[in-house]
């Protein structure tokens, strides 16, 4: 499933500035960074939201119904439609034109990069949630995968929080959040 929303008229020449973004506080602040410090009059934004599909065990999956596969996929798309339209007002709130892309994948930094890809974005920007070491290593890390696979600029916004915790403690931020 794929959905686009636009935010005002859009020209040929602009500059694409690719936001990848995905409902948590992270990814709203380095929108709204973007928005306050770095936009240029000329960019245009392209949001990404990765969703994640339902998940739906092999054995559950012997045993669903279309009806309710259906159910469960129009409830994941009503989340994604509302975080496009909190997004979309934000860039309307904010006199920017773009444009909002939701797709669903459940690699998420692969998505982001097969569009920057396709798109040729001027840069990538996005949040960090500051996983601890550990669970960067097995969950693995979209931000960090972005940054070493894209082929443009990334910048990645850490939260104030995030710097004043890797500041005070000398490690990164989320090290010292490890469970």
């Amino acid at each position: 499933m794929e959905s686009n929303t636009t935010v005002a008229a859009s020209g040929e020449n602009k500059k694409i500035v690719l936001i990848a973004i995905d409902g948590s506080p992270q990814a709203e602040a380095a929108f709204d960074w973007y928005i306050n410090y770095a936009h240029t009059a000329g960019n245009e934004l392209l949001l990404v939201h990765v969703a994640d599909p339902p998940f739906v065990s092999t054995q559950q999956v012997m045993y669903m119904s279309k009806e309710l596969w259906e159910e469960m996929l129009a409830q994941e798309k009503e989340k994604v439609q509302k975080l496009e339209d909190k997004f979309a007002d934000k860039m309307r709130a904010a006199k920017v034109a773009g444009r909002i892309k939701a797709v669903f994948n459940n690699r998420a930094g692969e998505a982001l990069v097969d569009i920057a890809k396709e798109k040729k974005p001027l840069m990538v920007v996005m949040g960090t949630r500051g996983m601890g070491t550990m669970r960067r290593t097995i969950l693995g890390s979209v931000s960090d995968y972005v940054l070493h696979h894209a082929h443009c600029p990334v910048m990645i916004y850490r939260t104030e929080m995030q710097s004043e915790r890797r500041k005070s403690t000398g490690k990164r931020a989320s090290e010292s959040d490890k469970h």
